[in-house]
C-alpha cells in the first residue's frame, strides 16, 4: 500500500455531457418540391394556372462527435483493461465512421478497438465485434454506440508521463473544411457537405501503468440569513470535500485552511456524516485556530481530518462550515 496526503486542488472539473439524439434537420436525401400557382381574371372568367415544378434534394451534412467516459488519467495493468468512448453520429444522413487508435509512447499496448455491441462497458470477444475494414455500422441520424479500446500493461515499468491513447473517427464519406463539399456522395443522390466538426473528432486519453492516484473534489454552498444564497456578511458557506481511492493507501489526511474574510463555525466538521470535534482529541478531526494543523503549508486556521488506512475502491466525504465577515 502507498501513504497519501490530500490538498485541495486548484481546479474545477467540468462535467460534459451530449445528447443521446441530437437534433440533425431535415433528413439528407430528403426533396425539397415546390410548386406555385397563378389566379386571374379575363373576359369575365376566373382562370388559373401553375409553374414548372421546382425540387431540391437536401445535401447531406457530415458531422461527429466522440466522446470518452470520464476524465482522469487511466491506470493500465497486465490484465486487459477497456477504455470506453461514444460515438455520435452528427449528420442529418445515413453515415458510417473510420476509426483509427495509437497508443504512444510504449509499456501499453492496444490490444483491439471494438464496437460495445449491448453498451455494458465489459469486453465479451464473441458479443463486441472489431470494426470491419475499421469501420463501423452504418449510423442512423443522431445515432450513437459504444466502444471500447482493450489495452494491456506490456512492462511493469511505469508508463511515461506522456502515454497516451488517441482514437480518431472520421466519415467516410470525406472530412476537412467546414464547408468541403463532396458532389452527389450524400445519401438520395444529393451533395455531402462537411460540417462544423470537419467530419472528423479525436479524443486523447492519458494513461498510466503505476497505483491509481486518490482524488479530491471540493463544492461549496451558500446560505444567507434570510434563506438566499447570496454571499453577504455572515452569510455561511458549506464545504464540501470528496476524497476518492482507487487502491489501498495508508496515512491518508485532508486538510483546509480556513479562507480569509471568514471564521471558522464551530461544530459544523463532519465525517461521513459522522460529527467530529473541534479539539485533538481521540477522533479523526479537529479544528486548529494557531494555524499549526497541517494544511498543505498554507498559514492560519484550518481544518484537518485523518483517514489513516484506507480500502481500495472508497470515498470519503468531510465536510465544515465557514461564516462570512
Amino acid at each position: 500500500m502507498i501513504a497519501a496526503a490530500l490538498a485541495v486542488p486548484a481546479f474545477a472539473q467540468t462535467a460534459i455531457t451530449m445528447p443521446d439524439r441530437p437534433a440533425v434537420g431535415t433528413v439528407a436525401g430528403t426533396s425539397i418540391v415546390n410548386t406555385a400557382g397563378l389566379r386571374y381574371d379575363l373576359d369575365g372568367a376566373s382562370l388559373s394556372t401553375v409553374s414548372n415544378t421546382v425540387t431540391i434534394v437536401v445535401a447531406e451534412r457530415l458531422d461527429v462527435a466522440l466522446m470518452r467516459d470520464g476524465h482522469d488519467a487511466v491506470v493500465v495493468r497486465s490484465a486487459p483493461t477497456a477504455i470506453t468512448l461514444t460515438l455520435t453520429n452528427l449528420d442529418n444522413g445515413n453515415e458510417s465512421f473510420t476509426l483509427v487508435a495509437t497508443v504512444s509512447p510504449g509499456e501499453v499496448t492496444l490490444r483491439t478497438l471494438v464496437i460495445d455491441a449491448d453498451g455494458d462497458g465489459t469486453y465479451d470477444p464473441v458479443r463486441d465485434p472489431a470494426p470491419v475494414d475499421g469501420r463501423t455500422p452504418v449510423l442512423a441520424p443522431g445515432q450513437s454506440i459504444k466502444l471500447l479500446a482493450i489495452l494491456v500493461a506490456t512492462s511493469t515499468a511505469p508508463a511515461p508521463a506522456t502515454a497516451t491513447l488517441t482514437v480518431t473517427a472520421q466519415s467516410t464519406t470525406g472530412s476537412g473544411t467546414a464547408g468541403t463539399t463532396y458532389a452527389q456522395a450524400g445519401d438520395g443522390g444529393g451533395d455531402a457537405v462537411v460540417g462544423t466538426t470537419g467530419a472528423s473528432a479525436s479524443v486523447t486519453i492519458p494513461l498510466s501503468t503505476g497505483p491509481a492516484r486518490p482524488s479530491l473534489f471540493k463544492s461549496q454552498s451558500v446560505r444567507a440569513a434570510d434563506g438566499s444564497p447570496n454571499a453577504v456578511r455572515d452569510s455561511v458557506i458549506t464545504y464540501t470535500l470528496e476524497a476518492r481511492f482507487t487502491d489501498a493507501v495508508t496515512g491518508a489526511r485532508i486538510a483546509d485552511p480556513i479562507p480569509v474574510g471568514t471564521v471558522f463555525v464551530p461544530g459544523s466538521l463532519t465525517l461521513d456524516g459522522a460529527p467530529l470535534s473541534d479539539a485533538a482529541d481521540g477522533d479523526a478531526g479537529r479544528f486548529d485556530a494557531a494555524g499549526n494543523a497541517p494544511t498543505g503549508g498554507a498559514q492560519g486556521p484550518g481544518i484537518a481530518v485523518a483517514l489513516g488506512q484506507v480500502a481500495a475502491a472508497s470515498v470519503h466525504t468531510v465536510q465544515f462550515k465557514a461564516k462570512i465577515q
